[in-house]
């Protein structure tokens, strides 16, 4: 064993460290209720792809995403849409998963 290989080791774990470290900060910094908590969370859920429209919170947004909310309920008590299917032309919902005609499983 040599000065080198304990010397890179520590230098991995340090950085280990630090990166532990930030993480720790940036989950304590993104809990609180700042504008910079705001900005982190809307990075994470830009890289981890949820749509603004399906965020929970109390965003800026919050006023639009409630609108739209109601819009997706009143869709959810209308009927649902009908369209031919694409084998064999029988009138199907999305609520059928396979065609009641020609049995084609239908996405």
């Amino acid at each position: 064993m040599n000065w080198s290989d304990i010397a890179a080791t520590t230098f991995v774990l340090l950085i280990a460290g630090a990166l532990i470290l930030a993480m720790f900060y940036i989950v304590r910094v993104a809990s609180g209720e700042s504008e910079g908590s705001k900005t982190i969370r809307d990075m994470v859920e830009t890289l981890f792809g949820t749509p603004a429209h399906l965020r929970g919170g109390d965003d800026s947004a919050s006023g639009e995403g409630s609108s739209g909310g109601s819009r997706l309920a009143g869709a959810s008590t209308q009927l649902p849409f009908r369209e031919p299917c694409p084998a064999c032309g029988e009138e199907v919902t999305e609520e059928n998963v396979n065609c009641p005609s020609c049995e084609l499983r239908l996405l």
